[in-house]
């Protein structure tokens, strides 16, 4: 499964409520006639928190559009004939940056918790310096993975691999779009996001992020699902 998310920037005129509406009830139907698409979540921005090394991610929500296969996604977005590219300036900064995600669930939110509103906090994250992206891809999946979940206090916990960057309707390099990857974390209460900064396992994550990770920007998010997951 790829994700095609989507960073957008409300347009200047406009209130976050005005800015929220659109995009739900109106661009969201739109972009869900997409061939192919098997999920269509909309994720607004609701809080965001100081990074050390601050990155290129700049957004007031992130579209998240999901898709079997990269060839499908591609499908998909010819299927609506510029009518979804067409809609953004009218709530939006037409110039939407795309990142192509391999999506990974490390930690599955539980049955029971499906449903519920929970605390998304998601980090686009940059390499450090003299880091290759197959090292990255190495460290982020092979080794952090693991330090993250002996963290207390994560219900979700999910790896987005950036696959491809697209800025202009064409694909461009790293350095123009510099994020590659995408976490995504979930908790039941704000005590036990607290808890999970706060502790010595998140202190030892955060030295090994260090290592490979670069810059970082960090949001609170509340999720809208448009299309719900295919069967």
């Amino acid at each position: 499964m790829i994700s095609r998310c989507g960073l957008m920037q409300k347009r200047e005129d406009m209130s976050a409520e005005e800015f929220q509406s659109y995009w739900l009830n109106v661009h969201g139907p739109i972009a869900s006639a997409m061939t192919n698409l098997r999920q269509y979540d909309q994720h607004v921005v609701v809080g965001a928190e100081p990074s050390r090394a601050q990155g290129p991610v700049r957004i007031d929500g992130y579209s998240e559009l999901q898709f079997d296969s990269y060839g499908d996604m591609l499908e998909g977005v010819e299927s609506l004939q510029g009518e979804g590219a067409n809609d953004v300036p009218l709530f939006a900064n037409p110039h939407c940056p795309i990142l192509v995600l391999a999506k990974r669930s490390v930690v599955k939110i539980p049955e029971h918790l499906r449903g519920k509103k929970l605390i998304q906090r998601v980090s686009f994250l940059g390499r450090a310096e003299g880091v290759s992206s197959e090292c990255f891809a190495k460290e982020w999946w092979n080794v952090h993975d693991r330090l993250v979940q002996t963290i207390p206090g994560c219900v979700g916990y999910n790896q987005d691999l950036v696959i491809d960057r697209i800025d202009g309707g064409v694909s461009v390099p790293y350095d123009e779009l510099p994020v590659e990857g995408l976490v995504e974390l979930w908790f039941e209460t704000q005590e036990a996001l607290e808890e999970f900064c706060a502790s010595p396992e998140f202190a030892r994550a955060s030295a090994h992020a260090a290592e490979f990770v670069g810059t970082i920007d960090t949001y609170l998010t509340e999720t809208y699902p448009v299309v719900a997951p295919s069967v």
